[in-house]
C-alpha cells in the first residue's frame, strides 16, 4: 500500500514537472531549429527587416510584467497621550516593603 502510494505522488510530480517545462522546452526548441543566424558585413547604420514569419516566436508565454499594487495612503487617527505626573513608580514602591510581601505562599510547611 505504501509503495502504491508514493509510486502515485512520484507520477503526479514528475506530470506537474512536465506541464511546467514543456512548454518553455518546445519554445526554445523551436527558436532553435531551422532558424539560421546571417552575418551582416555592412558596416553603415542600418535597419534589417525581421524575416520571422513563425507564430510560435511572436507568441510568450511567460510574462515578466510584475505591477505592484498601489495603495491609497491610508489617514493614521491622531492619538492624544497624557502623561500623568503623579503616580509611585513600581520599582520604588516595592523597595519600601518587606520581602515577606513579596513572597509566595510556602510549599513546604
Amino acid at each position: 500500500m505504501y509503495l502504491n502510494n508514493q509510486l502515485a505522488k512520484n507520477i503526479a510530480a514528475l506530470l506537474l514537472l512536465l506541464a511546467l517545462i514543456l512548454p518553455t522546452a518546445i519554445q526554445f526548441s523551436h527558436m532553435i531549429e531551422g532558424h539560421e543566424g546571417d552575418t551582416c558585413n555592412n558596416l553603415s547604420t542600418h535597419i534589417h527587416k525581421s524575416e520571422k514569419n513563425c507564430e510560435i516566436c511572436a507568441f510568450h508565454i511567460t510574462s515578466f510584467n510584475y505591477d505592484i499594487a498601489k495603495y491609497p495612503d491610508l489617514l493614521l487617527a491622531q492619538i492624544s497621550v497624557k502623561v500623568s505626573t503623579t503616580y509611585t513608580p513600581l520599582q520604588l514602591y516595592f523597595s519600601t516593603l518587606t520581602n515577606n510581601q513579596l513572597r509566595g505562599p510556602p510549599v513546604f510547611s
